[in-house]
């Protein structure tokens, strides 16, 4: 399975979520490669300060990724975490995916900006089915999203089969604090609120898949 966590806008914590789901994955007793595909490498350090070697690691910045990952097939899960441009780069990353999760901040901003992966994953499914999710990120802890947020939203997927995640992930200190030391959520404090979080958003892209 390959998961590519994509966005055109930078910001909306793709590098977070990526590096999230590859401890999920290792956790769950799966054999990870995590491709950092941003030239910030954002994944690489994340790798460089984690202890355990659950998880391999390398930078792909090249057009042919989504070619490149057919020579991976010892992994069970790959995930891509790919830069916030327009690049051909980003679009061999959506090629490359079975799943592409889009994070988006739950800002009428943010939706307004959401139209730009719309357009990028419509031009990837005419060569290939890619299942594909908007996942809202950094909720705001004891505010709800609003209905004319996600109606904005669903009104820019229109009819083009991306879904939105039953998953949210709340703005949540245990996601800055853990990656410096290298560790998921689910590592950092395995019975806070970003741990059930994450992990609930690992089990929804398992069933999709």
């Amino acid at each position: 399975m390959v998961i590519t966590v994509a966005s055109t806008k930078g910001g909306v914590g793709k590098s977070t979520i990526a590096v999230n789901l590859a401890v999920e994955a290792a956790r769950d007793g799966k054999r990870v490669l995590l491709v950092d595909s941003d030239i910030q490498g954002s994944s690489i350090g994340f790798r460089a300060a984690r202890e355990k070697d659950d998880i391999k690691a390398m930078s792909i910045i090249t057009s042919t990724l989504h070619r490149d990952l057919g020579d991976f097939k010892n992994f069970d899960c790959i995930i891509v975490d790919v830069g916030g441009r327009d690049t051909g780069v980003f679009r061999s990353a959506l090629l490359a995916a079975d799943i592409v999760i889009v994070p988006v901040l739950p800002s009428q901003y943010d939706i307004w900006a959401a139209a730009d992966n719309v357009e990028n994953i419509r031009l990837a499914r005419v060569v290939k089915e890619i299942k594909s999710f908007f996942l809202f990120n950094q909720v705001i802890q004891g505010t709800k999203i609003s209905g004319e947020a996600t109606a904005a939203l669903e009104e820019i997927i229109g009819e083009d089969g991306i879904k939105l995640m039953e998953s949210q992930l709340v703005s949540r200190v245990a996601y800055k604090n853990s990656i410096s030391k290298g560790l998921g959520v689910s590592e950092y404090e395995p019975n806070g609120k970003a741990a059930a979080e994450m992990h609930t958003l690992y089990e929804e892209i398992k069933g999709a898949y």
